[in-house]
């Protein structure tokens, strides 16, 4: 995790409390530097400025944007009153908003490009690489609060089979239509996932061993009604793996649920009998 986007997960009053000592800080760096006649600071003020715009918004960007010409003004003011002290605070003034525009307009760029890096285009659901940041943060909310976590596995049955006999694009359809399946029927709070190929994970926070066997049981149900209705001859197979505080990494939890995965497919039963379960 970097540090931007360490920042951006806490919350914002802390945010507008960091913000404001960058810009107390700046502000006292001009008045002594410009007292000593050793530096001009100015340019220093779009440091608080390209925070509040970043982790708070436009309007934060704008007003930091009038405390810091305003602050450059008082500073200036005071050693040399006069025309150039009003110049140099509407010049300053005129480059922090045009710093605050262009960073929000970055700001919007890259939460786009996050989002899009993040979502898997076959089926409009997100990827791996989401699923292992919802894990992260299901686990430490479950750590915290002291409740379970499960995570589970779904394989489409030889798939390859499917791409063989009706093509391609059959085989995206299936997917797509099994990734909307799987998401109708979870929980609100639940996630799920393309790990790749034919593979999905579901998060279950807050879910033991049977609750997210019930949960699985609705998605096996909802997953072979909508294959049979399309007349494709597809099965799943389910894999749970259910956790209670002290969790492992979020890597072992996923493995032991894509191990349980595979002890249903190698046993060849219908996914809608049972879902192996692993605690």
């Amino acid at each position: 995790m970097t540090i931007t986007e360490y920042l951006g997960t806490l919350p914002k009053p802390l945010l507008i409390g960091l913000g404001t000592v960058w810009l107390i800080g700046v502000s006292a760096a001009d008045y002594f530097t410009h007292s000593a006649y050793l530096l001009e600071f100015s340019p220093f003020y779009l440091v608080p400025v390209s925070f509040f715009s970043w982790f708070i918004g436009k309007r934060s960007g704008i007003a930091a944007s009038i405390s810091s010409a305003a602050i450059g003004f008082a500073v200036r003011f005071r050693h040399a009153p006069g025309t150039v002290a009003y110049l140099d605070a509407s010049i300053f003034f005129m480059l922090y908003i045009i710093a605050t525009f262009m960073i929000v307009q970055l700001k919007r760029l890259y939460d786009r490009e996050r989002d899009l890096s993040r979502i898997d285009p076959l089926t409009n659901i997100p990827n791996r690489r989401a699923l292992h940041e919802a894990a992260s943060q299901a686990k430490s909310m479950a750590e915290r609060n002291r409740v379970p976590l499960s995570i589970c596995y779904i394989d489409v049955d030889n798939f390859k089979a499917i791409n063989d006999r009706f093509g391609h694009n059959a085989g995206d359809r299936v997917l797509a239509m099994a990734a909307a399946t799987i998401a109708g029927a979870l929980r609100p709070s639940d996630v799920v996932a393309r790990m790749g190929g034919d593979e999905f994970a579901v998060l279950l926070p807050g879910a033991h061993g049977d609750d997210a066997a019930g949960i699985m049981r609705r998605v096996g149900e909802q997953l072979q009604h909508a294959m049979r209705r399309n007349k494709w001859p597809v099965t799943f197979s389910i894999g749970i793996a259910s956790f209670a505080s002290p969790f492992a990494s979020v890597a072992e939890m996923l493995a032991e649920a894509d191990k349980a995965m595979y002890v249903q497919k190698k046993r060849g039963r219908e996914p809608l009998d049972e879902c192996d379960v692993v605690t």
